[in-house]
């Protein structure tokens, strides 16, 4: 019997030996999935916890779940951190969805010179994170940051002994993403920085070097902002974990 999956939100309720799902999840259970009172359920809480167990109450306002088991999964490690200039448009949504796919630890968007100023769906973007969650089966959800400039986050984000810094670079010169990441050895931390469609502006490419960013370089094209986050982040996952 296929397995369903439910995220835990704020509102479910825990007890001993079961669940009751938010009314959100219980509504996507019953109503759009059409599951049934003994069918097998996992239910993620985001945070390295797994709930199994089967459904004995099928209601679309509250399932309730009796759990069998519970699993906890360590943290990934390296923690790795996606800098992200937040885009325009609805890039930043498939940013998002790709880099909780991938693994990434943490998001922080930043606002740079020739990225996205306006108003922020920040809820929107937990969901999408969530979501995805669901689909993959992740243990983790990645904590999602508040937006800052990307002056303000490297001037109250001092450099951390055993951490890796570097950024998506079109300068020339910059290093093989796969050579950097090779000569680094061990690390306990990797953050990542990926700029805007029009790139970093050449003041920002000087923060970041000032603050220990090291420019790689993401093969030999051209790749757009999302591409490129998906890209460091699925190199750094193979490499350093």
């Amino acid at each position: 019997m296929a397995r369903y999956r439910s995220f835990l939100f704020a509102e479910a309720t825990v007890g001993e030996g079961f669940l009751i799902l938010d009314a959100r999840e219980s509504h996507h259970l019953v109503r759009v999935f059409r599951a049934k009172v003994g069918a097998t359920i996992e239910v993620l809480d985001g945070k390295g916890t797994r709930y199994l167990g089967t459904i004995e109450i099928a209601n679309g306002k509250s399932v309730r779940v009796a759990v069998e088991s519970v699993e906890r999964v360590n943290a990934p490690k390296p923690r790795v951190t996606l800098l992200q200039s937040i885009p325009k448009g609805k890039a930043m949504d498939l940013i998002l969805r790709m880099a909780t796919e991938i693994g990434a630890s943490v998001i922080q968007p930043v606002f740079t010179d020739q990225g996205e100023h306006g108003q922020l769906k920040m809820d929107k973007w937990q969901l999408i994170m969530i979501e995805a969650c669901k689909q993959c089966g992740l243990s983790y959800v990645p904590e999602l940051s508040e937006p800052c400039s990307l002056g303000d986050w490297l001037q109250a984000t001092p450099i951390a002994e055993g951490a890796l810094r570097i950024m998506a670079s079109l300068e020339e010169g910059s290093r093989p993403l796969l050579e950097t990441l090779n000569a680094a050895g061990s690390l306990d931390e990797v953050i990542v920085a990926v700029g805007p469609a029009g790139d970093f502006s050449v003041a920002e490419y000087d923060q970041l070097r000032d603050s220990g960013f090291k420019a790689v370089r993401l093969g030999a094209n051209v790749l757009r902002t999302e591409t490129a986050a998906a890209y460091i982040l699925s190199v750094v996952d193979q490499v350093a974990r």
